[in-house]
């Protein structure tokens, strides 16, 4: 009979034995979540991406105390798509465009002394950042 304690068979250091792999555990899971998503197409890929926005905003929205972990998680892509998506050209006559409409009466002045100074006019264009036309426009006005 055997004491208490001790196993029927002792193993030997230098045995082999087969082991059966354990079932993978969460975080082997998460990483194998990108493996799935690179399947996607762009169509499945960008369904996916709206149902999660829509997922985190109504969480955010439903106001059940602070949730740290899904501001961040927001902010982080709200950044990250600030990068992937290119900025709209900047179009120099539709801002000039509303520059020169919305003049205020101190620009206007400053840009009257300034040619009144002697100042060229496509110098006090460029250096307000407006247009040659609306400079002569503000010269034209009676003062």
């Amino acid at each position: 009979m055997l004491p208490k304690g001790s196993s029927p068979r002792t193993l030997d250091l230098f045995e082999y034995t087969l082991t059966v792999p354990s079932p993978p555990s969460d975080p082997a899971s998460a990483s194998a979540r990108p493996l799935e998503l690179a399947g996607l197409s762009d169509a499945q890929l960008a369904q996916h991406f709206g149902q999660l926005l829509e997922e985190v905003q109504r969480r955010l929205q439903e106001g059940r105390g602070k949730r740290p972990e899904l501001e961040t998680a927001a902010r982080q892509a709200s950044l990250s798509l600030k990068r992937l998506v290119p900025a709209p050209a900047k179009q120099g006559r539709s801002i000039r465009a509303g520059r020169t409409a919305s003049l205020q009466e101190g620009q206007r002045k400053a840009v009257r002394a300034a040619l009144l100074a002697g100042v060229a006019p496509a110098q006090v264009a460029k250096h307000f950042g407006l247009s040659l036309a609306t400079v002569r426009k503000v010269l034209e006005e009676p003062a």
